[in-house]
């Protein structure tokens, strides 16, 4: 990871530490957490509540999630139910992604690149352009990364580090965006130069392997 990506990281790590408050969990909840995420990827959705009160260790699963929303870990519906753990999301976003055998949706850009590296797995992401609308498809293979499209080796990941207000789904994960071109990407940068930063496809999936890897860990 080069200098701009680890910057990246520890960035984002300040504003949401996702890895630090996994670690602060009881060892059961910590359990639970991960088993959240790797069912998500095996399922292509999250587990009930009724799922993970069936856990060892998990004798309130209210009072799990209760505590995994409060940590901005997981995000829950009206009925309390899990909307959101990062990387995925079941509402739809712009970033949708093959995961083996299932299709969900990402959180952000950084998001969906994290899923290969995260689970060692292939998957195509179909995401577009924040500024052009284009359509963008990478596919990926752990860290490795390819598109359908000579010219994106010009793609960038831009991200617009704002504070987060609120659950992170709502707030930074929606600054964090694929940029088809070099013209797309200046124009993004250009509206908020101090605040927007850039970022090679390479960069950003280090960042995003940094952050979300050790979750699985």
């Amino acid at each position: 990871m080069d200098d701009h990506a680890r910057d990246g990281y520890t960035r984002l790590s300040a504003i949401v530490p996702l890895a630090a408050r996994q670690r602060a969990l009881p060892e059961a909840w910590r359990a639970a957490h991960r088993a959240i995420l790797a069912g998500w990827a095996v399922d292509g959705r999250p587990p009930t509540r009724r799922d993970l009160a069936g856990r060892p260790g998990v004798d309130d699963a209210d009072a799990l999630l209760a505590c995994l929303a409060e940590d901005d870990m997981v995000v829950r519906d009206a009925a309390g139910e899990i909307s959101g753990a990062y990387p995925f999301s079941r509402e739809t976003t712009p970033h949708r992604v093959t995961l083996g055998a299932v299709a969900v949706h990402a959180m952000c850009a950084v998001d969906a690149l994290a899923m290969a590296p995260m689970f060692d797995a292939a998957t195509q992401i179909d995401s577009a352009c924040a500024v052009t609308g284009r359509p963008l498809r990478i596919t990926m293979q752990g860290l490795a990364t390819a598109t359908d499209d000579p010219g994106t080796g010009t793609l960038r990941v831009g991200i617009h580090w704002a504070p987060a207000c609120g659950h992170t789904a709502h707030s930074l994960c929606r600054q964090m965006v694929f940029l088809a071109d070099a013209d797309a990407a200046a124009s993004w940068q250009a509206e908020a130069r101090d605040a927007r930063r850039l970022y090679t496809l390479e960069q950003a999936v280090d960042l995003g392997a940094a952050f979300f890897v050790p979750l699985l860990a």
